[in-house]
């Protein structure tokens, strides 16, 4: 049997949320690693690419959170069920990362004009890539999911991501103007495992 530890932050669901889901959804144990925000400066030495999260599968390490979430959906099932499939799954994950990598501009600079960032985040980036993805849920490899009718990387990739976008709103619904894509993540945190979780998953960290 495999044995998996993810190392991430203690209770922050960023980008070690997705893994977190995926194991969920999987059904599949893993063990956690965690450490404060305030220790990762001593520790990201150790990590190849001085980031985190960062999971071990067997002792060796895997870093990049992106990484990690592709090779769990290929292990658990998650990535569709042909090579064209993989690929709009790819085009989703890759379509949400524009979320993340802007997530890193608000929180790594200077703290007295982070309001003006967040602002700038919720305004301008958040609006147009959840268009993006409206769009990609209507096109003819969508169905109840953004690949098909069962949830893949790129569902739990999305869910983690708004849950971010509505962390930085302040708690605020930042997908109250994209019906569609409000359904899917309805859809998302309704299947059992998933919901299981959801509720007695940590607290966002505080930023």
């Amino acid at each position: 049997m495999v044995k998996y530890v993810l190392h991430y932050f203690k209770g922050f669901n960023g980008r070690g949320e997705s893994i977190r889901l995926a194991f969920k959804l999987a059904g599949v144990d893993y063990e956690e690693r965690n450490f404060e925000y305030a220790d990762w400066p001593k520790l990201k030495p150790n990590y190849v690419t001085q980031q985190t999260p960062s999971l071990e599968v067997d002792g060796t390490m895997i870093c990049q959170s992106k990484a990690i979430l592709r090779y769990l959906a290929r292990e658990f099932g998650f990535y569709g069920k042909t090579s064209l499939d993989a690929a709009f799954i790819d085009q989703t994950l890759d379509t949400i990362e524009d979320i993340w990598s802007e997530v890193n501009v608000v929180f790594h600079g200077p703290p007295e004009s982070r309001p003006e960032r967040m602002e700038r985040f919720l305004k301008d980036v958040v609006p147009p890539i959840y268009a993006t993805l409206e769009r990609l849920l209507a096109q003819e490899q969508a169905g109840e999911f953004f690949v098909g009718n069962s949830i893949t990387a790129a569902d739990l990739f999305f869910f983690t991501a708004v849950d971010m976008a509505n962390h930085i709103s302040k708690g605020a619904n930042t997908l109250e103007k994209c019906p569609k894509l409000s359904a899917l993540k309805e859809r998302i945190a309704a299947n059992p495992k998933i919901a299981a979780w959801l509720a007695v998953r940590p607290p966002e960290a505080t930023f």
